[in-house]
């Protein structure tokens, strides 16, 4: 079967093609103009299948070239920022390990880079190797001013120069005690000011416990099953981000995107309660499982709480700038409903509690161990 040739059109000629499937042309000049601005493909393919009829291969009645431009301008913006406040995370994730690696490992690439003191051997000497490669072969500032100044590259610049991706491929190879201090750093489960390590709610727990009825060995069973838990539930957040990272970087549509990997609820429970989403839209709808609410979820959870505070409010002026007419809100609540999301989405984020108390904290974390 010989393959159709792709065939050059100018814009007039795609404009007729639009008016001939029913899309609604009022100006050739405007209709031209957004096509030359975003293109055919960005404009009119991306945004087809939410405003055409492809068994009768026509328009929707009544739609305009501007419905999907509306459209295409209400992804963007959402796209921007949400793009801005994953940056925002990757920052914070890269800080943390940064700040544990040099604690725990030293400042210099010898030391931190060993890959002797890391788990997975031969996993951990491919990463290394492969990092102080990229040290090597960096001729950049900061890189480049450290190497001249001090012949040495610390933890905090290595991991400035690398993608998020070797960012989590490094990762996977810290012992559990580093990953332990990450994920105390990015969720919110009781830590003092310092970000100490040995400040953990389940140290809360465990003094409000009687003691007496568990065993040394019972105890640390315990502790041990809940950490594992939440470094888990890290590993699944970093993942998920990181997925929605790249699909805003290339600038890719976010409707009917889902990240590869999922949230578990049992985990979301001890962060989100029944006013984010209920476990019927959880295993119904996938809602804040690996979709659009699940990364806004994420994002709310493990950003500082003034980046958090801050994405919500950006979402609020997202909204009130494409809802401010009647033709903008219109096309605003398709785009939420085809994004599968809560129409009171931003009230359900704002439901999600970002510092809590030290009782509540224990109660999340006594529910979570009844449904163990």
């Amino acid at each position: 079967m010989s393959k159709k040739e792709v065939q050059f059109h100018d814009y007039q000629y795609m404009v007729n093609k639009l008016r001939n499937k029913g899309l609604i042309i009022d100006s050739n000049r405007i209709a031209i103009e957004l096509l030359q601005s975003v293109g055919y493909y960005n404009l009119i393919n991306r945004y087809k299948s939410e405003f055409y009829l492809p068994d009768k291969k026509v328009y929707r009645s009544n739609v305009h070239i501007t419905d999907l431009y509306y459209y295409h301008r209400i992804e963007d913006d959402l796209r921007n920022i949400l793009f801005q406040f994953a940056i925002k995370f990757e920052q914070r994730l890269k800080e943390s390990m940064a700040y544990i690696m040099a604690k725990r490992r030293g400042v210099k690439t010898s030391e931190y880079l060993n890959p002797l003191t890391y788990r997975n051997k031969n996993k951990a000497i491919k990463i290394t190797k492969f990092l102080n490669k990229k040290i090597s072969e960096c001729n950049d500032d900061p890189t480049k001013y450290y190497k001249e100044k001090y012949g040495d590259v610390p933890p905090w610049i290595m991991l400035s120069n690398i993608t998020f991706g070797q960012t989590r491929m490094l990762l996977s190879i810290f012992p559990r005690n580093m990953t332990k201090y990450i994920m105390i750093k990015l969720l919110p489960i009781g830590k003092n000011n310092y970000g100490d390590i040995d400040e953990f709610i389940f140290n809360e727990f465990m003094d409000s416990l009687d003691l007496d009825k568990y065993s040394d060995k019972e105890l640390n069973q315990i502790s041990e099953k809940y950490e594992n838990t939440l470094i888990k539930f890290t590993r699944n957040v970093i993942s998920l981000i990181h997925d929605y990272r790249n699909n805003l970087a290339h600038g890719n549509r976010l409707i009917h995107f889902h990240a590869n990997t999922s949230l578990e609820l049992r985990t979301l429970r001890i962060f989100t309660n029944n006013s984010v989403f209920s476990d019927e839209e959880y295993y119904n709808n996938q809602l804040c499982s690996n979709d659009l609410f699940a990364l806004m979820a994420a994002l709310v959870i493990t950003l500082d709480k003034y980046d958090s505070i801050y994405l919500i409010s950006q979402l609020e002026v997202w909204k009130k700038a494409n809802t401010a007419t009647d033709i903008t809100k219109k096309q605003f609540d398709q785009f939420i409903s085809s994004s599968d999301l809560p129409s009171d989405f931003i009230k359900r984020l704002k439901n999600i509690t970002i510092e809590k108390t030290n009782r509540q904290k224990n109660k999340e974390f006594r529910d979570f161990m009844d449904n163990f």
